[in-house]
């Protein structure tokens, strides 16, 4: 299941950067990179709520051009004691369109995602699942256009034991290599 997740994800990568690749004004893209502080609300049966703060997770994307950004995040969490372990990991390749092409705020963006999230506790095994998801944000950029917050309300779907959903709302930190 993760190596099939996996291939899609870097298929899905491969297919939509081509094109904006070729299509890209300047030489090499800017980086964005950020934080992100959240809170997540399982539904259905799933019924959890995990709040993350100062932040949930990292992430550095790479702009394709000023409408398309290639955004890798990452978090992981690992908590010992007593002999016993918990080891939380998300990771999760997504793609914001911003159809108003400013790359660093005062727009909307549009981020599809596909990744995968596991969890490992001693003495009782681990469990991972794929997901994919669409998420809606703002940009705001704060004075000097190299530091923004972002803003962002997101849905996922998990694909193992049934299925599972996730709503998502999430405000972060992002910094500007230009």
């Amino acid at each position: 299941m993760k190596k099939s997740i996996s291939a899609c994800a870097i298929g899905l990568c491969l297919m939509v950067a081509s094109p904006l690749h070729a299509q890209r004004q300047q030489t090499s893209g800017p980086w964005e990179l950020g934080i992100d502080a959240g809170v997540m609300f399982g539904l259905g049966d799933q019924n959890i709520t995990v709040v993350s703060v100062p932040f949930q997770t990292i992430r550095a994307g790479y702009f394709l051009t000023n409408k398309a950004e290639i955004e890798p995040r990452i978090s992981i969490n690992s908590i010992h004691g007593g002999g016993e372990s918990l080891t939380t990991y998300d990771f999760q390749l997504g793609l914001l369109l911003m159809p108003h092409g400013d790359r660093i705020g005062n727009g909307i963006y549009i981020r599809p995602f596909l990744g995968v999230s596991g969890i490992d506790v001693s003495g009782a095994g681990n469990n991972n699942s794929g997901y994919a998801g669409a998420g809606l944000g703002l940009k705001i950029p704060l004075t000097d256009r190299r530091m923004g917050i972002r803003l962002e309300s997101n849905y996922a779907h998990g694909f193992s034991d049934g299925g599972s959903d996730v709503i998502g709302v999430g405000m972060g930190l992002s910094w500007f290599t230009r």
